[in-house]
């Protein structure tokens, strides 16, 4: 435990801390996979069934338990009825992703040098996916934790040759915890790499960390739980989970995530940046020096084949969504740093990484301005941001030519800094109209004392439901009974609220209106809110 005695690390994670939180707690619960799942989570609380996944009567089958569990714990302990504050259900995912980055540091430390493990930390900290991540409560930040500390695991034991029993007992714990995340993807990025490993050299590696009783104690958690949702559910957990999610996204493209391959090596170039510009000389190391260097230690192979495996899985796979390959983006960050300090920038791959280093900060600038154009009103405020931010981007061009690669990780740092902060503290109040179950929870958190019951319909979004499932009912206002002197408090969308207009409908009046915009579906919302007189 000597790198606990370096005080960078700390350094690194409390500032990761501190900044990732802003965002973490000011940031409105998202549509739809985050709401789903906070509600789901919401459910289980109020409930008390920790067994059966449900958001509110409709069941949620679409991953298995591990993520409400986390989610549940994390109330416990930092939040209270009505459990309705997201960013405690963001903490698993925050936790996850910190974790993993001690592990790695520590890794990168001992087998290569502070300066390389620095640099690693610094890759897997700065990309937009990160940061995204990290603020949503969702499996995928926690899964990232999975991942690394398993293969971690396994890189300890290619590099002995062998593991203790401690070792092999926690690796089969982890994989444990990571199926009952995300079910059998953890493998795609722990055993199948290690498989491939085996083929490619033609050894049994899967020895190294087998036992039975770890594999007695991964079936001991991961089992029971399947076991019990089976026979809940009545074999319908398997149906929505398997088949209807896992199997359909692996045959064609789903809920419009369908793209063909090489979807992520482009995208790569906006949620990988600032470590996206270093991979030209990692592809001219890889073909000029593949097997003096790449080929030289079964563990350095292994980390290849952690990234390429599974990145090259998910690109021949139909639907893709950019979190898919999050864990990938852990072991390409150990593979840059071990090589980019020793290789500078010269020839083609200087002339591609200088286009890299410019096109993210320039989508940055111009998807800003648009979306603010878009959606508000342009002001001074946003001409300051991307005034600092091309003053960023210059400093950045500058350090390039210099060659100086911890003053250029360092100038990009500053500028995802100007990224996150502008989000947090312009971009997200600036954007109000989008932010329309936000709007209708306050205005119902205002009238709630003044009313006897909140109905809401039209607006279905998942959202929504987790702010207001405590204080408002999903409810047509034509199918209620309306009891004598009953005040009510009704909000629907415009195209279902024509009726109450047209015909002053048991006494109801427009009190408020609403003109946002439904990000999840893509089109403007008008949001009526009614009052019975």
């Amino acid at each position: 435990m000597n790198f606990l005695k370096e005080k960078s690390i700390y350094f690194i994670l409390f500032f990761t801390l501190l900044v990732f939180l802003q965002g973490v707690v000011k940031l409105p619960v998202m549509d739809r996979d985050e709401a789903r799942f906070a509600t789901a989570s919401k459910t289980m609380m109020e409930t008390k069934n920790f067994v059966d996944i449900k958001m509110q009567d409709e069941v949620r089958y679409k991953k298995p338990v591990g993520i409400y569990w986390l989610q549940s714990a994390a109330n416990f302990f930092f939040g209270e009825p009505p459990y309705d504050k997201i960013w405690v259900y963001r903490l698993p995912s925050i936790t996850g992703v910190i974790l993993s980055i001690f592990f790695i540091f520590n890794f990168v430390r001992k087998e290569y040098s502070n300066e390389d493990a620095l640099l690693c930390v610094y890759f897997l900290i700065l990309p937009i996916l990160t940061i995204s991540e990290v603020h949503q409560a969702k499996t995928d930040g926690f899964l990232f934790f999975t991942v690394v500390a398993s293969n971690l695991i396994l890189i300890k034991g290619l590099k002995d040759d062998s593991l203790e029993l401690k070792n092999k007992l926690f690796f089969w714990f982890i994989s444990a915890v990571g199926v009952l995340l995300k079910g059998p993807i953890i493998f795609i990025f722990t055993i199948l790499p290690l498989c491939v490993l085996s083929i490619f050299k033609k050894k049994n590696y899967l020895k190294i960390i087998w036992t039975f009783s770890g594999f007695f104690l991964f079936l001991l958690i991961s089992i029971p739980w399947f076991v019990a949702i089976t026979k809940i559910s009545d074999g319908l957990f398997w149906h929505e989970s398997a088949v209807n999610d896992l199997f359909n996204k692996v045959r064609s493209g789903q809920e419009s995530h369908g793209f063909p391959p090489g979807y992520y090596s482009l995208l790569m170039l906006l949620m990988f940046w600032p470590g996206v510009i270093f991979i030209p000389n990692l592809i001219k190391k890889v073909l000029k020096d593949f097997k003096l260097s790449f080929l030289k230690k079964d563990y350095e192979i292994f980390i290849f084949f952690w990234f390429i495996v599974p990145f090259i899985l998910y690109e021949l796979i139909p639907t893709k969504l950019p979190h898919y390959i999050f864990p990938c983006y852990a072991a390409l960050s150990i593979l840059l740093s071990s090589i980019i300090r020793k290789n500078s920038f010269n020839g083609i791959a200087q002339k591609i990484s200088f286009f890299i280093l410019c096109f993210y900060p320039i989508c940055f600038l111009v998807a800003q301005i648009f979306i603010v154009y878009e959606y508000s009103k342009i002001d001074t405020n946003l001409w300051l941001i991307t005034f600092l931010g091309v003053c960023a981007l210059v400093t950045l061009i500058t350090i390039f030519n210099k060659r100086d690669i911890f003053k250029l990780i360092f100038s990009a740092c500053i500028f995802q800094s100007i990224v996150y902060f502008s989000a947090v503290y312009y971009l997200i109040p600036k954007l109000e109209t989008l932010w329309v179950s936000k709007k209708i929870s306050s205005f119902i958190d205002m009238k709630i004392n003044e009313v006897d019951k909140v109905l809401h319909y039209g607006f279905n979004e998942p959202s929504l439901i987790f702010l207001t499932s405590h204080k408002a009912i999903k409810k047509n206002i034509i199918n209620y009974n309306l009891k004598k002197n009953e005040k009510i408090l009704y909000i629907v969308t415009n195209q279902h609220s024509s009726f109450i207009k047209d015909n002053s409908f048991n006494d109801f009046k427009l009190i408020e209106v609403f003109k946002g915009f439904n990000y999840s579906q893509g089109k403007k919302v008008e949001i009526n809110f009614f009052e019975n007189q």
